[in-house]
């Protein structure tokens, strides 16, 4: 049997965490979800090739990232990911609520594997993430 490897997202807000899984839930997604508040505390780990306890050793298959965190805003997390030197073969897609031209373009520039912008409509959000995660967990090949 297949290990079911997580997805990671990087959300500040409650509100929208619980949304997001919310919506996961409502398309029947089944692979654990892990959750960080702080993207810093995300590239510490990273750096220093240790897992957080809740990973249970498994790096996650994909990583939601919303642009708006205290601190370590999203745009500065992918920066400094990509400075890593050997950074993990993990697909970062933004999740935001800014459809701001220069965010997107920024994202991807700076290795973004997608751009998504939260909609005001629950029903499109929860299709968007059913795209979204059949793409990234179905039909996609990731590495071990």
């Amino acid at each position: 049997m297949k290990i079911k490897r997580p997805l990671l997202i990087i959300e500040d807000s409650d509100e929208d965490f619980e949304v997001t899984c919310w919506a996961l839930n409502k398309i029947g997604f089944t692979h654990p979800i892990v959750r960080a508040t702080r993207a810093e505390e995300i590239l510490l780990h990273l750096r220093s090739g240790t897992t957080p306890a809740d990973w249970n050793d498994l790096l996650p298959c994909l990583v939601l990232l919303d642009l708006n965190l205290p601190r370590m805003n999203g745009l500065q997390f992918l920066k400094e990911f990509r400075a890593i030197e050997s950074p993990p073969a993990i697909p970062i897609v933004v999740v935001s609520t800014s459809n701001n031209p220069s965010d997107v373009s920024t994202s991807y520039s700076l290795g973004a594997a997608g751009y998504i912008c939260k909609p005001l409509s629950l029903d499109c959000y929860v299709e968007n993430l059913r795209d979204l995660t059949h793409y990234w967990f179905d039909v996609a090949t990731l590495p071990e």
